[in-house]
């Protein structure tokens, strides 16, 4: 018994030759938009905000190799003038709240109850100036501690930073 589909559609009576032309076209139709229409559209409607983060990416990778260019293109500093920089740094930016401890290239900062954004301003300049790179960090977070802290709503934190200092 081995029909073909075209005799098969032309033995039913005309009605149900039409109602099957419709079921296969809107089969079809579905068929297209499910696998083709569909997919194209979604990716036109998030392409927006992918290309918004891909700039922000860009941006960011283009900050970070200006930082590095200008970090290559800095003149060397010996580890004695990194020292006396890092030293000049902590007691300007951290105040009494630091002490640094130096061991050869390797220079321990003990902090106690030092704002997040004077730390942070200190390791710009540790990093820009003195060529230094934080290598461990043991910190913690005081309970906003302090008259000053609270008043300003800022945390505060004590620990040790470890940074190495450049090799001459």
């Amino acid at each position: 018994m081995n029909f073909k589909f075209t005799e098969a559609l032309k033995q039913l009576p005309e009605n149900d030759r039409q109602r099957l032309k419709w079921v296969l076209l809107v089969l079809g139709a579905v068929l297209l938009w499910t696998f083709n229409v569909a997919p194209a559209l979604k990716t036109l409607h998030d392409l927006p905000p992918q290309l918004l983060q891909g700039e922000a990416q860009t941006q960011s990778l283009q900050t970070l190799q200006a930082q590095a260019q200008a970090l290559q293109k800095a003149p060397r500093i010996r580890q004695a003038d990194a020292l006396a920089l890092l030293q000049k740094n902590a007691a300007d930016v951290l105040g009494a709240g630091a002490r640094l401890n130096a061991e050869g290239a390797r220079v321990t900062l003990t902090l106690s109850g030092v704002s997040a954004d004077n730390l942070a301003q200190f390791l710009a300049l540790a990093r820009s100036q003195s060529h230094a790179l934080p290598v461990e960090a043991h910190l913690q977070k005081l309970a906003g501690s302090g008259p000053h802290a609270q008043a300003k709503n800022q945390v505060l934190w004590r620990g040790a930073l470890i940074l190495n200092l450049p090799s001459t």
